[in-house]
């Protein structure tokens, strides 16, 4: 008996631990207000929609030094609230709280190499790829106005998995490789759940990206690609996504572009949906404290192999202010020809507000 209660508590020492650990908590807030307003054609019946929205984040996240190989540790995790939205997957605010940059990394520094297991943590295609005064995906697409101007692909970094992240020396690049082995699964309790047929199988995505690459100084890339397939005999929908971005700054300017192509469907091509988005934006820093962006480009929809009968495009200019602790930023944004239909336009004004501490 008493050997099994040493070999028990010896046990429980392991995972205890947190010798030689840097802990720190950090926040933020933002608060947005949106006007939209549409034509009121007979495929967007609503006119004008406004409101206020919010997303508050705590993060906890420790580092330090493990005792073997002379590798280091991060962790993590973040409790984000959004004011009880439903995300464009579907989930509730409930739900999505705690799958927010939660991580173990297991770190050589030597060799640049991070080991990482989580959720929506890894370097990944969420962003635009544009370096502009705010997100334009954010402000425009997931459904705010847009459906078809969507995060790339399969999405996978918002599913539980684990990756490996190098960086590529004196390229200044650092590529990344992450596996989700049930797509859109944002974790469930540590002691396992039944077996779901109908879920998602596996979902990867891989890519590169950095700054001042090649020894250029001021030049941006990023490549992305992505994919999900389903386990339903009912819904055979896979999803991909590639997106390729470049962005430049001379001096207080910045110009960028970037080419993400998205395919939702099922393995017979009868309801394939086909999303070709180009962007182009031009930044110009006036001060220190005042930026300004602007933003153009289109979305070419295709079904099932079709062309629709218009390319949804959009035009921006967005404006941000460091007002210190604060920023502020504001936003225009017009879509033109929305999913594809002919003179069904809508607009949105945006302000944000926001704060970090």
């Amino acid at each position: 008996m008493k050997k099994t209660l040493l070999i028990t508590s010896a046990l429980a020492g392991l995972v205890v631990s947190s010798a030689v650990a840097q802990t720190t908590v950090t926040g933020s807030l933002e608060i947005i207000s949106r006007n939209t307003s549409f034509d009121g054609t007979a495929v967007t019946k609503q006119k004008s929609d406004s409101y206020l929205g919010r997303e508050s984040q705590i993060n906890i996240q420790n580092k330090g030094k493990l005792n073997v190989g002379g590798l280091d540790y991060a962790a993590g995790f973040s409790l984000e609230f959004d004011g009880g939205q439903t995300t464009a997957e579907g989930s509730s605010a409930n739900t999505t709280i705690s799958n927010e940059n939660l991580y173990i990394d297991i770190i050589n520094a030597s060799s640049a190499t991070t080991f990482t297991v989580g959720i929506d943590h890894i370097q990944n295609s969420k962003n635009t790829g544009l370096k502009t005064v705010t997100d334009f995906i954010d402000d425009v697409g997931d459904k705010v106005i847009s459906s078809n101007l969507i995060s790339l692909g399969a999405k996978t970094k918002e599913s539980m998995g684990l990756g490996i992240v190098q960086g590529l020396g004196a390229s200044n690049l650092t590529a990344s490789y992450y596996y989700a082995p049930n797509a859109s699964n944002l974790g469930g309790g540590d002691t396992g759940s039944a077996t779901n047929l109908s879920a998602d199988n596996g979902a990867y995505e891989y890519g590169v990206k950095g700054n001042d690459v090649f020894g250029v100084k001021g030049l941006a890339l990023e490549y992305w690609k992505n994919n999900r397939t389903k386990n339903d005999p009912a819904d055979r929908s896979d999803s991909e996504g590639k997106k390729y971005s470049v962005n430049y700054t001379v001096g207080a300017f910045t110009v960028g572009a970037i080419d993400a192509k998205s395919v939702n469907g099922d393995y017979a091509a009868t309801t394939k949906i086909e999303n070709d988005t180009r962007l182009y934006s031009v930044s110009y820093a006036v001060n220190p404290n005042l930026s300004v962006s602007a933003i153009t480009g289109k979305t070419d929809i295709k079904n099932t192999g079709t062309d629709t009968a218009e390319d949804e495009s959009y035009k921006a200019v967005q404006v941000g202010y460091n007002l210190g602790p604060v920023g502020v930023a504001a936003a225009y944004t017009k879509v033109s020809d929305l999913a594809g239909t002919k003179s069904n336009d809508g607009e949105q004004l945006s302000i944000r507000l926001s704060t970090r501490f």
